[in-house]
């Protein structure tokens, strides 16, 4: 037989009870190519697995069911998730002992009298399965590996996506939401208020002569004012109400089951609130007031559509701004008249323009 290096064949476990044995089939083992790890009882043969890496373990002299079922179990936990040939050289190889020994956990079953060349055959052929055990094992890990890091990327991602919603929808000075957010919302409130005729209310304000403000305190100290006035709006309004930035110093709430009562009562307390308050900034004491416009669905019959509910409630504020500022006005207040011009207005315009990105304009 030819002598072949031990790259080509593998690390193999040579246990066998009988030294002058063990000494004798480990020589003819490395003519032949292998590297032979020799053990002389089972202690010895789990250490050395422990040890070092083996590709393949050859008992010999090893009968008893039990123990070699022990055996079989000790080695491969020993050597981890790696596949283990275990190949038992039996001198009883009849049939009965045969399944007896296969079914405990060997992987081949020869006789004490096997030729070198067959069992370097034998050993070769198990060589191969394990190399395709390994290969499989290593593309398991590898795709284990990989889907938990698209796992990974993929939750990473999504929170990197919420992350981006959030901020495409705040308003960076306040926190409260922006425009983008409100005529989401606006409308899908509307929708329901409509498809269940619920009451749906909203007001727009505006902070009075704050261009004052910021010439005379400065654009950090308006800065200071502005997040003061959102967490007045914050501490005044309920969960379910929907507070938005529309513009430098206006704003707008959408309150789902609201009539025209309590938004105009929402709308004293803010207004009362904030002339109550005293406004600090770098030491310095800032008194403001605010001028709120409202309009109510379905009390307010000339809505049609949500836009036209905002429209209003921002012509109102206009008309508040118009009479001295610092007090709220209903839509209601307008005569009938102009109500209906107003919303032959809003009928006119482009359609493509959301009102809320071009209606607040003072």
């Amino acid at each position: 037989m030819a002598e072949l290096s031990a790259q080509m064949r593998g690390r193999l476990l040579l246990l066998n009870r009988n030294r002058w044995s063990l000494a004798r089939h480990g020589g003819q083992l490395r003519h032949a190519g292998w590297q032979v790890i020799p053990a002389g009882d089972e202690q010895e043969a789990l250490g050395a697995v422990r040890a070092n890496p083996v590709d393949l373990v050859l008992a010999e002299g090893t009968d008893e069911q039990d123990r070699l079922a022990y055996l079989a179990e000790a080695l491969r936990l020993a050597c981890g998730r790696a596949y283990l040939p275990l190949v038992v050289i039996s001198p009883h190889p009849d049939q009965q002992c045969l399944c007896r020994l296969l079914d405990s956990g060997a992987d081949e079953v020869v006789a004490p009298g096997i030729s070198s060349m067959e069992l370097d055959a034998r050993l070769r052929r198990l060589m191969r399965v394990k190399r395709l055990q390994d290969e499989l094992r290593s593309s398991r890990e590898a795709l284990a590996a990989s889907l938990e890091r698209e796992r990974a990327l993929l939750a990473r991602l999504r929170n990197d996506n919420e992350h981006l919603l959030v901020l495409a929808g705040t308003d960076p000075l306040t926190r409260l939401q922006n425009v983008r957010h409100l005529d989401a919302f606006l409308t899908g409130q509307f929708r329901i208020a409509r498809r269940y005729n619920r009451e749906l209310s909203a007001l727009v304000m505006d902070l009075d002569h704050f261009k004052r403000v910021n010439d005379v305190y400065g654009h950090p100290a308006g800065d200071l004012v502005l997040r003061e006035f959102s967490d007045i709006l914050r501490h005044l309004v309920r969960e379910s109400d929907f507070v938005a930035r529309i513009g430098g110093e206006e704003f707008a709430i959408v309150m789902p089951n609201t009539d025209r009562r309590q938004a105009r009562g929402l709308a004293q307390r803010i207004r009362q609130t904030v002339a109550r308050h005293c406004f600090a900034a770098f030491g310095q004491e800032i008194r403001i007031t605010v001028s709120v416009g409202m309009c109510s669905y379905p009390q307010d019959a000339e809505v049609a559509t949500p836009q036209m509910l905002l429209y209003f409630a921002d012509q109102a504020l206009l008309r508040a701004k118009q009479l001295g500022r610092d007090r709220s006005v209903g839509f209601d207040q307008f005569s009938a008249d102009n109500r209906r011009q107003l919303r032959q207005r809003h009928l006119s315009r482009p359609s493509t323009m959301s009102p809320e990105l071009c209606d607040v304009r003072r």
